[in-house]
């Protein structure tokens, strides 16, 4: 069922970066010839935030997050437990915390018309919330599947390499 969820998401990302690259390069040809389809970078802003939150998701599936691993790296594996202990907590917190004010956001927003194209501006809100809970869900199942001296820890960092 994951991976099946996993590739869903995968997919789903290329196809909203692809309409975002087409709506920005419609508006544009449109303007250019004189055309103008006010809409565009409406959908644009759409289809943008909603691959930026996707693609912070599959990020955090995969642990390619920016990560300094100056003081995690010099201690003992105990330490470093404890240490992403507070991360993973810290994360699920604020991702929590963020999720809640943005489902606020969201349906404050239902109402509020994005101008020419009509859509709600509570699609664009909604992103918010949406992605907050799939980087939840992504950073308890790395948890759950990888322990949590590398929940937060690129593949890479799985071993430990003597100096």
């Amino acid at each position: 069922m994951w991976k099946v969820l996993d590739r869903t998401e995968e997919v789903l990302a290329v196809i909203l970066l692809g309409g975002t690259v087409t709506a920005v390069f419609v508006g544009a040809t449109a303007r250019a010839i004189g055309r103008p389809f006010p809409a565009a970078p409406e959908i644009a802003q759409l289809l943008l935030i909603w691959t930026c939150m996707i693609g912070a998701d599959l990020v955090m599936k995969r642990g390619d997050h920016i990560r300094i691993g100056a003081i995690p790296d010099m201690v003992p594996p105990r330490l470093r437990a404890a240490m992403h202990l507070v991360c993973v907590v810290s994360m699920t917190l604020f991702l929590a915390y963020v999720g809640w004010l943005g489902w606020k956001l969201a349906m404050s927003n239902w109402a509020r018309e994005m101008g020419a194209s009509g859509l709600s501006y509570g699609w664009v809100t909604l992103a918010l919330p949406v992605g907050c809970a799939l980087m939840v869900v992504s950073l308890i199942r790395r948890l759950a599947t990888r322990g949590l001296l590398y929940s937060i820890e690129p593949k890479a960092h799985e071993q430990e390499y003597p100096l």
